[in-house]
């Protein structure tokens, strides 16, 4: 008989139904209340989403939640386990963290090299810090990448996973360092290039983990604590994002607004759900033409190298009467440009064809889950992903983006190397465990097993 999901401690909220009933309600119901007024005021935009395509979308997010939690429920433990001894660190693991490293590197070198190339020079990201003015978008434009090869950055995501679980296991000051200095370049990223998902993708997954560990070795108060944490964690989401906002929007509107600058940012963090079921609304309505072929729902093979170069998609498909672009700027905001999660799928394959494409992501999304609790390689390392996905999905399908395929690369090769079985004839490394003697730790990570 298969053994029940363990929920230990405090990763109710990053379950599948958890991290959808933080969001999605609480969004559906604002933009519901939110009048063709209010979103003329706020969005200058009007109110096009109906309540029969609100329905829609509570439906869908039951059927994916509900088919998550049930697969989960029903799949059976793996045999191998990512972390197979507490405390000690595998040294595949250590390995494969330091070469994601070394390649996110690589990333952020090519990615400024470009920016360099197009005209990028540190004094502009110094007179825009300092400023607090980057609401142009001129950074953005000479940092525009090139496929395949700056999107190496996003192996990032990959390195703090692998880190995180190293770092539970013991103290390594190399690797914290490391840690660190991907966070400060997402961060920078994500101010220069006006692109807030690059510091929340590295960040959410690193949550996640210390979460599943939190509930995991921390005593019963504390494990209280981490189910409440999500009561802390929207504060400083709110914080971050009016951070931004300072240095973005504000500077255009402070002089063509009344509203005080914290009611400003909670408008427009609102804006970016609201606008997003709204623009949602727009692309079930102006996007399914005769022979159209799905597009955002498999995003990550059209924008491939080499695809994306051959523009395959506007060969192969119907042209569109209007762009997505032209739909916003006739009867949206192109500034709030989200196109919808949930609705897009429906956009591409119909109504039976999107909640055939949410079954299928709840079975993956379910499967990945029950690793996650169970500590097995593949789904330890993939499911702390699948939260920023689930975060998002009102906002856009983040999962089938371009923008992960490389992290999600890396990931299933580090879950197959780390959970390879060791042949017969090699001998496992003689195990150390932490704490050691300073003198044998340094900044060095202890052998282990393999």
């Amino acid at each position: 008989m298969t053994a029940p999901v363990r929920r230990r401690g405090g990763t109710w909220w990053i379950s599948p139904v958890g991290a959808l009933a933080l969001v999605v309600p609480i969004t559906l119901l604002l933009t519901a209340r939110l009048d063709d007024n209010a979103f003329r005021l706020f969005y200058r935009s009007p109110k096009s989403v109906t309540g029969e395509t609100l329905l829609l979308i509570a439906v869908t997010v039951l059927v994916l939640g509900a088919t998550a939690a049930v697969t989960a429920s029903l799949a059976p433990s793996g045999k191998r386990r990512l972390v197979r001894t507490p405390g000690v660190v595998p040294r595949r693991l250590y390995s494969a963290g330091q070469a994601l490293f070394w390649l996110t590197m690589v990333g952020y070198l090519l990615y400024f090299a470009v920016g360099a190339s197009n005209g990028l020079r540190p004094a502009d990201v110094f007179n825009a810090v300092f400023s607090q003015s980057n609401y142009s978008g001129d950074l953005k434009e000479q940092l525009s990448g090139v496929a395949g090869i700056t999107t190496l950055t996003q192996v990032g995501i990959a390195f703090v996973i692998v880190a995180t679980y190293l770092l539970l296991q013991g103290r390594d000051r190399r690797l914290a360092a490391q840690l660190g200095f991907v966070f400060f370049l997402s961060l920078l990223r994500s101010f220069i290039a006006s692109e807030r998902l690059a510091l929340v993708e590295v960040s959410v997954p690193v949550i996640v983990v210390l979460v599943l560990a939190g509930g995991r070795s921390l005593r019963r108060g504390k494990r209280a604590a981490a189910r409440l944490a999500p009561l802390v964690l929207a504060p400083l989401l709110f914080l971050l994002f009016a951070a931004f906002e300072f240095s973005r929007s504000w500077q255009f509107f402070k002089t063509r607004t009344d509203e005080s600058f914290p009611v400003f940012a909670l408008i427009r963090l609102a804006g970016y759900y609201a606008t997003s079921y709204n623009n949602g609304q727009l692309h079930l309505v102006h996007d399914p033409y005769p022979g159209r072929m799905p597009l955002d729902s498999i995003a990550a093979f059209w924008s491939a190298p080499g695809i994306a170069q051959l523009g395959l998609y506007d060969r192969l498909s119907a042209p569109a009467p209007v762009t997505a672009q032209n739909v916003l700027e006739r009867f949206g905001n192109p500034e709030f440009n989200n196109p919808g999660g949930v609705t897009t799928p429906f956009v591409d394959f119909g109504l039976l064809g999107g909640f055939l494409f949410f079954v299928l992501c709840g079975v993956v999304i379910g499967l990945l889950y029950r690793g996650f609790v169970d500590g097995s390689p593949m789904g330890a390392l993939l499911y702390p992903m699948v939260v920023t996905g689930l975060f998002d999905l009102p906002r856009y399908l983040y999962w089938t983006q371009g923008r992960v395929v490389p992290a999600v690369v890396c990931l299933v090769a580090v879950a197959l190397y780390v959970g390879r079985p060791v042949g017969v004839s090699r001998q496992p490394l003689p195990r150390r465990r932490f704490p050691a003697p300073p003198a044998a730790v340094g900044n060095r990570v202890p052998e282990a097993v393999r």
